[in-house]
């Protein structure tokens, strides 16, 4: 059982091993940096986002996800109408499709 028998048995299902870890801490650093909360600056185009918007002087979050359109309009992404908010913090939308209340 020399060398040959480790580079046949042991290297590969370490290196499976190695890359199953990188997968997982590479989901787990995604799912953590889509979570928080990011300057309304860096907002992407054409994306469903979660918004924190400015009332007054609350921060509120919106209930809806809102799109960021080319012209830099924000349309409520599940109507398709402009809506005129004043956000100031943005994440990815992480929850289902809302349910539509009359």
């Amino acid at each position: 059982m020399g060398t040959n028998w480790l580079d046949k048995h042991f290297l590969p299902s370490s290196d499976q091993a190695i890359e199953d870890a990188d997968r997982a801490l590479h989901d787990f650093a995604l799912r953590v940096h889509l979570h928080h909360w990011h300057p309304i600056s860096t907002a992407p185009f054409n994306q469903d986002l979660e918004l924190h918007i400015a009332e007054g002087e609350a921060i509120l979050t919106q209930e809806f996800p809102c799109r960021r359109t080319n012209v830099g309009d924000w349309i409520n992404a599940d109507l398709g109408t402009r809506v005129e908010i004043h956000p100031v913090e943005w994440r990815v939308w992480q929850h289902g499709p809302q349910p539509y209340h009359s």
